[in-house]
């Protein structure tokens, strides 16, 4: 039960540094202008909340009793993922104008990096633990 409170806990963590990430990618794009400020943050933003759907379906349930659920929940949460994805992409590209393209695809990418980036430090942070 413990390995599943870590794994809860990196999963927060990550949701909350794609958040930061979002931010802080909107705040480095505002050096090339407010269109692309915006449209780095709204890239950001496109992935974190799927993201953040993702988590509350996959990890909604727990234990061995629990297995056919947490699989249903799991393909639930892969499949709302990628409409949510999209829907928002379409909602930024038709609804933001002007709107700096290339900065909203690397808002994506950069939060979407995070899904690595973040789990590889709380490993080697656990490994230096033990």
């Amino acid at each position: 039960m413990q390995q599943a409170e870590q794994r809860l806990q990196v999963i927060r963590q990550l949701l909350i540094w794609q958040l930061v990430g979002a931010f802080t990618v909107g705040l480095i794009a505002l050096s090339w202008g407010q269109h692309a400020a915006i449209g780095a943050f709204f890239g950001g933003i496109i992935a974190w909340l799927p993201n953040c759907y993702f988590a509350y379906r996959a990890f909604r349930f727990r234990g061995a009793r629990a297995a056919r659920l947490i699989v249903r929940s799991f393909y639930a949460g892969a499949a709302g993922k990628m409409l949510l994805t999209a829907g928002l992409f379409a909602l930024v590209f038709v609804n933001v104008r002007p709107l700096n393209a290339p900065a909203v695809f690397i808002g994506f990418a950069t939060v979407q990096a995070l899904n690595w980036m973040v789990p590889l430090v709380f490993a080697k942070r656990d490994a230096r633990k033990k």
